[in-house]
């Protein structure tokens, strides 16, 4: 297993008729590859995804994979035959407010770059494409607790499941390179190691990213996009105060804020 993530696979009958409704619309993207129609349909009428990280399995966050594509299929009945799928992984440098304590013990958060994988299904409009996805995020800040509030003096880490909504419009429709502005919403399910920070994160953090790039053909196998990118955090992703280990924090600024570069193959 890579990326401390897992994936596991339980049966889910209930979602198995929304699940069919996907294969179908999965099988014209899939045809290429030579997949079989039947094949998609078998696969999506009898799985669901169940998202965790085992090293930060206090809150096993599932996510509906279902609804999620019902969300393409809604987005694919008025796309034309330019729909792509595309994997992505980039680097974020994340920001968030300092911390303070109701001791005069010190605590902080050491900055690192964090990073993302993930994949979307890029929608194509005209010069409007419209790009869901699916990432998983480690944040580049780490928790650290003094000595004397958890036994071993440990420091907690953060992920997230992102699940954004990117809208692109070209702004120069050439045939190698197109830039072009990207803008909407991204909702985030956080996961921390440490079980007590863990329950003082939001179920879901919700944000909103704008950015720029560029759509780079490389003739008719794929394309590559490099973008540029920052989300403005719109909610809370941690309570504003919270206690770990008896001792009380209060975070100076609970949103969650990043730049990000970012790479994107689209097939």
């Amino acid at each position: 297993m890579t990326l401390e993530g897992a994936i596991s696979i339980d049966v889910n009958r209930r979602e198995s008729t929304l699940l069919s409704l996907v294969g179908m619309r999965l099988t014209y993207a899939f045809n290429r590859f030579g997949i079989e129609r039947s094949e998609v349909l078998t696969l999506c009428s009898s799985i669901s995804l169940r998202l965790y990280v085992p090293d930060m399995n206090s809150k096993s966050i599932r996510l509906s994979f279902a609804t999620l594509l019902a969300a393409l299929v809604a987005l694919g009945t008025a796309a034309p035959a330019q729909a792509q799928l595309g994997v992505s992984a980039g680097l974020n440098f994340d920001s968030v407010g300092d911390i303070e304590t109701s001791t005069n013990t010190q605590a902080n958060l050491d900055n690192s770059t964090g990073y993302h994988v993930g994949a979307g299904y890029d929608l194509g409009f005209g010069p409007i494409n419209v790009r869901p996805g699916l990432f998983y995020r480690k944040l580049g800040q780490t928790y650290e607790f003094p000595s004397g509030v958890l036994d071993d003096g440990a420091s907690a880490d953060v992920a997230a499941w992102d699940v954004p909504v990117d809208i692109r419009v070209t702004l120069l429709p050439t045939p190698l390179v197109s830039p072009y502005l990207l803008g909407g919403p991204k909702a985030s399910f956080l996961q921390s190691d440490l079980d007590e920070l863990d329950d003082e994160l939001e179920e879901v953090s919700y944000s909103f990213v704008i950015g720029l790039g560029a759509n780079i053909s490389l003739g008719p196998l794929f394309t590559l996009q490099p973008e540029l990118r920052y989300d403005f955090g719109a909610t809370d992703y941690i309570s504003e105060s919270f206690e770990v280990g008896g001792t009380e924090f209060t975070q100076e600024d609970p949103t969650l804020s990043a730049f990000a570069l970012r790479l994107n193959v689209i097939f």
